[in-house]
């Protein structure tokens, strides 16, 4: 249990991380700038990006790649993340 606590708090910090990066990035540029999952992914590995998108393209049926895979792949990094980090914390509290 201690495990999937660390993880989701492991997930939080990257959103926190990530939305600290939004926010320079703003600053710098004078505009908002919020990069999506699908750019955050491509900026750390490009080529897994491609295969993902690959399989899912030739696994998936095209209702479910289209509408729900791009609006997940164009969430904003933080939220993505940030969602994932709390329902995994949630799930794994300690309860008395």
């Amino acid at each position: 249990m201690i495990v999937f606590r660390l993880i989701g708090l492991i997930f939080i910090a990257i959103a926190l991380m990530l939305l600290g990066a939004d926010g320079i990035q703003t600053l710098e540029s004078g505009e908002v700038s919020i990069r999506s999952l699908s750019e955050v992914w491509t900026l750390l590995h490009p080529s897994s990006m491609e295969s993902f998108m690959a399989w899912s393209g030739e696994t998936l049926p095209p209702v479910a790649q289209d509408p729900v895979l791009s609006t997940i792949m164009g969430a904003p990094s933080w939220a993505s993340f940030g969602v994932i980090g709390i329902i995994i914390a949630l799930l794994f509290r300690r309860r008395d």
